[in-house]
This record gives C-alpha cells, structure tokens and sequence, in this order.
C-alpha cells in the first residue's frame, strides 16, 4: 500500500467526490475506484457505501477506523517530511 492511496482515501470522503478526489490528486476516477476496490480487497471489509441514485458517500464503521488512522498515518508522513526539510545539510 501507497500513502497516496491514503490520502486518495481521505480525499473521497472529504471532497465526498469521485471526480473532485481525481482531479484533487492528479489521476483519473477510474483510479480513485480502484485503489479504493484494492484498499477493500486487501482489508475484506467494505470501507464505504455508496448512495445510490446520489453522488453521496458514506463511511462504513470499518471505513470510519481506516479514515480516522489514516489520518494519523498522513499527520505523521507531514509531521516527517517537515522535520527532513528541517535539517541542514
């Protein structure tokens, strides 16, 4: 698993849009589905529900530990990358 697949993740259900979770991170819609579809495959859990007849997604109670570390997961990453741009030399 990538963190790019994370923040894919955390974009989805904060933009709560496919297309806008796309654009957002540079790829097609077809891959947010994706790597969503492998983030389930590799969990066997289902992480969202999907509305149908609406746009609207909705976190499962699986899908709602997997954003809540997944935050975690994404503050560190940012909290590293801050202390690397941090050093000298």
């Amino acid at each position: 698993m990538h963190i790019e697949t994370l923040k894919v993740f955390r974009d989805l259900v904060d933009l709560q849009s496919f297309s806008l979770a796309a654009e957002r991170n540079f790829i097609t819609q077809s891959a947010v589905s994706q790597q969503i579809k492998t983030l389930e495959d590799r969990f066997k859990r289902r992480l969202l529900e999907r509305v149908r007849g609406r746009r609207e997604v909705k976190l499962t109670p699986a899908g709602e530990v997997f954003y809540r570390e997944s935050e975690r997961v994404l503050d560190a990453f940012e909290q590293l990358n801050e202390s690397l741009r941090g050093l000298v030399g």
